[in-house]
This record gives C-alpha cells, sequence and structure tokens, in this order.
C-alpha cells in the first residue's frame, strides 16, 4: 500500500502520549488516503493540539456526546467534524481511554505524483484544514477510522526512515475564542503550506 520499502505505518503507541507531543511529532509524517482516485499522500506540516477536560476550546471539555464519543476512546483513531456548517476537519486522537484529546491536521503538501496529476503548485498546498480534507476526500464518513489497524487500509499515518529533521515552531492556536493562550499549535517553519501566522 505505501509504496517504498522504508515507509512504515505509526502504531497506536506513537499515538498514546500527551496531546501536544503527538502534534509535534506528527509534523513530516505522511497521511495516507485510499479512495475511488487511488492514494493520496501527503505530509503534514502544521497541527494543532487539543486537549480534554482541561481545555476549553476541545470539542470533548464538556463530556461525552454521540459526536464526540470517538475522541474518548482508543489513540490513533479519526475525529472528522463539520466546522460552522461549511468545511470538514480531520482530527487524529491521542493519549489514553477517557483522556478525549486530539491532533488538528491544519496543513499538508501533496505529493508531486498525487492523483489527478495536479500541476498548479498552489493545488499542491493543502493550507487550512479544509483544504486540506477536501484534498484528500475526507469527510465525516471518516469519522470513527482506526488509522493503526493494518486491516484497515483507508487512512494511515506513515513515517520514513530517511526524513530530513525540520526547524518545528510553536504558538498560540488559530481563531479561537477560549484556550487563546495554549501554546498549542505546530509548524514547520518557513513551510509554504503553513496556513496560520508564522511568528511564535
Amino acid at each position: 500500500m505505501y509504496g517504498l520499502p522504508n515507509e512504515t505505518r505509526c502504531p497506536r503507541a506513537f499515538f498514546e502520549r500527551p496531546v501536544d507531543d503527538v502534534a509535534a511529532d506528527l509534523l513530516g509524517i505522511y497521511v495516507l488516503v485510499r479512495g475511488v482516485h487511488g492514494v493520496r499522500r501527503a505530509r503534514i506540516v502544521e497541527t494543532e493540539a487539543y486537549g480534554g477536560a482541561d481545555d476549553p476550546a476541545s470539542h470533548a471539555y464538556r463530556g461525552s456526546t454521540p459526536r464526540t464519543a470517538v475522541m474518548f476512546g482508543l489513540a490513533g483513531y479519526l475525529y472528522v467534524y463539520k466546522s460552522y456548517g461549511l468545511h470538514w476537519c480531520m482530527n487524529v486522537v491521542t493519549g489514553t481511554v477517557g483522556d478525549a484529546s486530539a491532533v488538528l491536521l491544519r496543513a499538508a503538501q501533496l505529493e508531486d505524483d498525487a492523483p489527478l496529476r495536479l500541476t498548479a503548485e498552489s493545488s499542491l498546498l493543502l493550507r487550512g484544514p479544509g483544504n486540506l480534507t477536501r484534498g484528500l476526500g475526507i469527510t465525516g464518513a471518516d469519522s470513527g477510522i482506526d488509522c493503526c489497524d493494518p486491516r484497515s487500509p483507508r487512512i494511515a499515518f506513515i513515517r520514513r526512515d530517511d526524513a530530513i529533521p525540520e526547524s518545528v515552531s510553536r504558538s498560540k492556536r488559530v481563531g479561537l475564542t477560549k484556550g487563546v493562550d495554549r501554546l498549542s499549535r505546530y509548524y514547520l517553519e518557513g513551510h509554504r503550506a503553513v496556513s496560520g501566522p508564522r511568528t511564535r
């Protein structure tokens, strides 16, 4: 499925850690999505961490609901929701069962050989959560998928053994009215696909 011998799926233990650690370590990781157009591969360049009961900006802050129940389960599952009724947002659950923490994927860059042969450079930059889900074909139907299960070919997070380390920056999260001072946004310094402010 992955195409290269030096690629490995991120195991559940990768996600069973504090949400900010996972958010920072997801930078440079590839997310692979298998759909009707084949496999789309994108490199993650910007994330945001959301806690549970300790984070008023989190959907899980007030407890479990039918929509957020997946956040209270095993790490490595997807939590996908629609923001303001406009676009889907892709999150991956972290921590231990009951923590209800998750990482929002804010931006990524499609591989040059992505399906549909996107030629314009701007089309390869999945800048912002809505553009990221549209570019990868992620919808609410994907919420609850286990990305760590090798029997589930739809979505996987992939590490490259030959990845080159890059500078990681940290800042406040974007567009919030609660939990505004939490430094839980992470991004690759200077990357063109980063969607929010490029300052610390």
